[in-house]
C-alpha cells in the first residue's frame, strides 16, 4: 500500500472504529479494474476473493457481498479525493446494526481529543465528508473554510454559500458574543480540550434550530492556533420557550497516547509524535527494530505467549505491560493491540498505549504522598497494591518495620525520630532498581513491591541487599545512630493469596514471625502459614483455658547471696495443652497481647500467685514474690494501682511481698502515667524490678531517673564466664554501677558451679537458675523448701 494510506493515523482509525462501535469490521480495499481488492482488515476475517460491482460512492452492500464477507450488513464509502482508489467498507454482524449519533461523536472526540491526531486528520478532512454529523472547520478568526455533506443539507446551505462566511451567519444573534467568547478562551487557554456548547442555530429558510456543538482548537507543532473544528449533534427544531447558550469544557486526555505499528515480522514500521514523548525514542531509531527494545524484563515469557495467542484467536489484547524508557527509567502503561490482517494472511500489528500514573485527587480527598518522607503514602501503596496483583505478573511485596523506633522519639525527641524516617526513607530509595514501588505505610512501616520476583531464593536477596541499607549509622543529632529493621515479606502469585488483601496479610504475618523469632527476614510460605494457623488456634483457646483453669504457676527460687536462703520466687506461667502438648509462655503470651487477653491473663496470674504466696506464708515460710507484668497491663491500671493493690489486700498480703517485674522498654516508652502508676505502687510498699536487663536498648545512666529496686541481669551475660574475659569485665562493671547506685541485682541463669563460683566473687545480691532449683508447682515447692539446705558456692580458685 501506498505510504500516506498506511500511516500511522490511518491504521488507527481503522482500529478506532471498531473501538468505538461504529463498525464491528472494517475492510480497506482498492479498486483494480472494476474491482475491490481487499487489501486489510480489522474485526474481520479478510476475504480471500475481490469484490465486483461496487459504485465508486457510498452505497449499502448487496446481500451477496454479505453473504461472501460473512456478516449481516454492510455499507461502502470510497475515501477519494483523498485517496483515489481506495474505499472502506463498514461491516456489521446484526441486520440493522447501524451506528447510532453517539458512536460517531465518540469517533470524532477519540480523534480531535489529541494534537498530534488533529493535526493529521486536519490533512485529510474530505475524509469526514461523509460522516452522519454535521462538521466544520474555521480559521482561528472564524471564517469557514470546510463543511461536510451533513452540515450543508441540517442548515440548507450549499458549500460554496458556506465557504468563507463567518461562522456567526450559521449563528443566532443573540448567542454570537457568548460563542465568540468561547472561542477566544480555546485561543488564549491551551488546556482547556474540547467545549461543548449549546446553542441555536439558523437555518437558510429562518428557522431556528437548536444544537449541541464539540468544538477544539487545533494548534500547529509550534503550537500556534491553526484552525477550529467543530461536530453538531441533536440539531432540531427550537422549543417553545427560547434557551441561552449553556457550556462546558471536557479536559484534554492527561496522558498521550503512543501509536507504534509493526509489520508481519514484528519490525517497527511507524510510530507517532506521543511515542517518542513516552519512551525517549525518535521514530529514525526505531524504524526497522523489534518493541522488545522496550521490554523491561519484568514480564515473564508466559505473559507474552498468552499475548500472542490473544492475538491470534481473538485478533486484539489489552492490559497492563511494564515497559523501559531509552534513559533505562521502568514506567507501566495501558496497552491495547490490535491485529491488521492483509491480503496473504499476513498481519499488522497496531499497538496504542498509555502511561499510567497515580490518578489526580478528587477536591477534598487526601493527598497520595507522605508529607515527611516524599514517598507515596498508605492509599497510594493499596492502589498499586491492587493494580499489581491484577496485572498477574509475579512480584514480591516486602514490609519493613523499624526495630524500636519509638525509642528516638521518646530517648530524644520527635524532631530526631522525623529525621531518621526521611533519612531511612532515602536509603531505601537508594537501594531500589527503577521498576520497584517504595512507600511509607506506617509510622514506622514502609512497603516495597518489587516486579520480577518469583522465587523465595530471589526474594531473600532483594530482602539482604535492602536491609544492608540500614547498615552504616545516620548521621543525626550530632551522633551515629544505629537502626535496625526487620523485614516481611510474601510472593504473588502465590498458592494461598487470593487478592492484594490477603498478600498483604502474608506479607505482616511474615513480619511479625521475623519478629517473634528475632529474625532480621521471613517470607510467608507453608510453615509460617502452618504456624499462624496454629496462632489462630492458640488465640481461641486461651480464652477457655484462662476462664476454665487450664493453665498452672511455677516458681523458681531465688537465693540471697548474703545468707544463702530461698527469700524470692518468681511466679512463671505455664500451659499444658491438652492435645499440642507443653506450650511455651514465649509462644502464647504474645497471643494473649495480640487477642486482647493479656489483661485477663495478667490478672488471674496475680491472683493465684498471691493466692500460693499466702499459702506459703502460713507454711511459715517468708518469702516475696515476682510477678511479671507488661506495658500493655499497665495501659489500663488507674494511676493509683489500685486494682493490682486490691488484689494484694484481698489475699491479706503487705505490698512489700511482692515484687512487679517489668522490662526497660516500658520506661523508654516515655510515658508518664506509667511512670506515675510505678511510684504509686512503690509508694504502697511494692517493689519493682528490671528484668532481662541487657538484652534491650540499656543504657546505664538511664538508671539514675528510674523508681528502680532490683534490676535483673540476663542470663546471655554469664553463658560464657568464666571463660570470657571481655564478659567478664562488662559483667563487673555493670554491676558495680547498679550497686553504687543503690539497686539489688538479681543474676539469672545461673546452670554450673564454675559460674556459681565466680559469682561469689561479684558484688551481685540475689542468684536464680537451674543450678539453684527449676521452676515447680506449688506441690513440688514446698517439699524443695523444706529440705533445701542453704545454697553454698564451692571455693575459688
Amino acid at each position: 500500500m501506498e505510504s500516506r494510506v498506511s500511516s500511522w493515523f490511518n491504521l488507527w482509525c481503522l482500529s478506532q472504529l471498531i473501538e468505538q462501535r461504529v463498525a464491528d469490521g472494517a475492510l480497506l480495499c482498492r479498486l483494480r479494474q472494476d474491482q475491490w481488492q481487499p487489501l486489510l482488515a480489522a474485526g474481520v476475517p479478510l476475504p480471500g476473493q475481490p469484490l465486483t460491482g461496487l459504485r465508486h460512492g457510498r452505497q449499502p452492500l448487496p446481500r451477496q457481498y454479505c453473504q461472501t464477507l460473512e456478516v449481516a450488513a454492510g455499507y461502502g464509502l470510497s475515501l477519494a479525493p483523498s485517496y483515489p482508489g481506495y474505499g472502506l467498507l463498514f461491516l456489521w454482524r446484526q441486520q440493522g446494526r447501524l451506528p447510532s449519533a453517539a458512536a460517531w461523536l465518540k469517533l470524532f472526540r477519540a480523534i480531535f481529543a489529541q494534537q498530534d491526531r488533529a493535526r493529521a486528520a486536519g490533512a485529510s478532512l474530505s475524509l469526514f465528508r461523509h460522516l452522519p454529523l454535521p462538521m466544520v472547520k474555521a480559521s482561528p478568526a472564524g471564517l469557514i473554510e470546510w463543511s461536510n455533506g451533513a452540515m450543508q443539507r441540517a442548515l440548507g446551505f450549499s458549500a460554496a454559500d458556506l465557504r468563507g462566511k463567518s461562522l456567526s451567519y450559521l449563528c443566532h444573534s443573540a448567542d454570537w458574543p457568548d460563542t465568540l467568547r468561547l472561542y477566544q478562551r480555546l485561543a488564549d487557554e491551551p488546556g482547556q480540550g474540547m467545549a461543548a456548547l449549546e446553542k441555536r442555530y439558523l437555518h437558510k429558510d429562518g428557522r431556528v434550530l437548536r444544537g449541541v456543538a464539540h468544538l477544539t482548537l487545533v494548534r500547529d507543532e509550534q503550537g500556534q492556533p491553526d484552525y477550529l473544528v467543530g461536530l453538531i449533534e441533536q440539531l432540531q427544531p427550537q422549543p417553545a420557550e427560547p434557551v441561552g447558550p449553556r457550556t462546558h469544557f471536557s479536559p484534554p486526555p492527561a496522558r498521550p497516547e503512543g501509536l507504534m505499528i509493526c509489520d508481519a515480522s514484528s519490525r517497527i514500521v511507524a510510530v507517532n509524535p506521543a511515542f517518542e514523548q513516552i519512551t525517549g525514542y525518535r521514530q529514525e531509531e526505531v524504524l526497522g527494530r523489534f518493541p522488545s527494545l522496550l521490554k523491561s524484563g519484568m514480564h515473564s515469557r508466559d505473559f507474552y505467549q498468552r499475548m500472542n495467542q490473544a492475538l491470534r484467536e481473538q485478533g486484539s489484547w489489552q492490559g497492563e505491560v511494564w515497559n523501559r524508557r531509552k534513559n533505562g527509567q521502568v514506567y507501566p502503561e495501558q496497552l491495547r493491540i490490535t491485529s491488521l490482517t492483509r491480503q496473504g494472511h499476513q498481519s499488522q500489528y497496531l499497538a496504542v498505549f498509555s502511561e499510567i500514573s497515580p490518578p489526580a485527587p478528587a477536591p477534598g480527598a487526601q493527598p497520595e504522598e507522605d508529607g515527611l518522607t516524599g514517598l507515596a503514602n498508605r492509599a497510594s501503596f493499596q492502589q498499586r497494591l491492587a493494580r499489581a496483583c491484577r496485572q498477574g505478573e509475579p512480584f514480591a511485596l516486602m514490609i519493613l518495620d523499624i526495630n524500636n523506633f519509638r525509642l528516638f522519639n521518646n530517648a530524644m525527641n520527635h524532631r530526631v525520630g522525623d529525621q531518621v524516617l526521611r533519612e531511612v526513607a532515602l536509603r531505601l530509595r537508594g537501594r531500589l532498581r527503577g521498576g520497584d514501588f517504595l512507600a511509607r505505610i506506617g509510622s514506622d512501616e514502609f512497603a516495597v513491591l518489587v516486579p520480577g520476583i518469583v522465587q523465595h531464593r530471589q526474594a531473600r536477596i532483594f530482602g539482604k541487599h535492602l536491609l544492608g541499607a540500614l547498615n552504616r549509622p545516620l548521621h543525626l543529632a550530632s551522633q551515629h545512630l544505629y537502626v535496625e529493621a526487620t523485614l516481611g515479606g510474601a510472593l504473588w502469585p502465590g498458592v494461598e493469596e487470593q487478592d492484594a488483601e490477603t498478600l498483604l496479610q502474608h506479607a505482616e504475618q511474615a513480619l511479625f514471625g521475623a519478629k517473634q523469632k528475632k529474625q532480621p527476614l521471613a517470607l510467608y510460605d507453608n510453615q509460617l502459614n502452618r504456624s499462624q494457623t496454629r496462632r489462630l488456634r492458640l488465640q481461641h483457646e486461651l480464652v477457655e483455658a484462662v476462664k476454665q483453669g487450664g493453665l498452672s504457676l511455677y516458681y523458681q527460687p531465688i537465693v540471697d547471696t548474703a545468707s544463702g536462703r530461698v527469700t524470692k520466687l518468681e511466679a512463671l506461667v505455664r500451659w499444658q495443652h491438652p492435645v499440642l502438648g507443653f506450650i511455651s509462655p514465649a509462644e502464647f503470651v504474645p497471643v494473649a497481647e495480640e487477642c486482647g487477653m493479656v489483661q485477663a491473663l495478667g490478672d488471674w496470674v496475680l491472683n493465684r500467685a498471691c493466692a500460693d504466696l499466702r499459702r506459703l506464708q502460713q507454711a511459715g515460710y517468708a518469702l516475696e514474690m515476682a510477678i511479671n507484668r507488661s506495658s500493655l497491663e499497665f495501659q489500663s491500671l488507674g494511676l493509683d494501682g489500685g486494682e493490682w493493690l486490691s488484689v494484694i489486700g484481698k489475699h491479706e498480703l503487705s505490698p512489700r511481698h511482692i515484687i512487679f517485674e517489668i522490662t526497660e522498654s516500658l520506661f523508654m516508652q516515655g510515658n508518664e502515667q506509667h511512670l506515675e502508676r510505678i511510684d504509686a505502687l512503690r509508694k504502697a510498699g511494692c517493689r519493682i524490678a528490671i528484668d532481662d536487663f541487657g538484652t534491650g536498648y540499656s543504657a546505664l545512666n538511664y538508671l539514675r531517673a528510674f523508681p528502680i529496686d532490683f534490676v535483673k541481669i540476663d542470663k546471655s551475660f554469664i553463658d560464657y564466664l568464666p571463660g570470657n574475659q571481655r564478659d567478664g569485665l562488662l559483667l563487673e562493671g555493670i554491676l558495680r554501677i547498679i550497686g553504687d547506685l543503690g539497686m539489688k541485682v538479681v543474676v539469672e541463669g545461673m546452670e554450673t558451679q564454675a559460674q556459681a563460683a565466680y559469682l561469689a566473687t561479684q558484688p551481685c545480691h540475689y542468684l536464680q537458675g537451674y543450678l539453684i532449683a527449676r521452676p515447680m508447682p506449688i506441690r513440688e515447692l514446698l517439699p524443695f523448701l523444706e529440705s533445701y539446705a542453704g545454697h553454698s558456692v564451692p571455693a575459688a580458685d
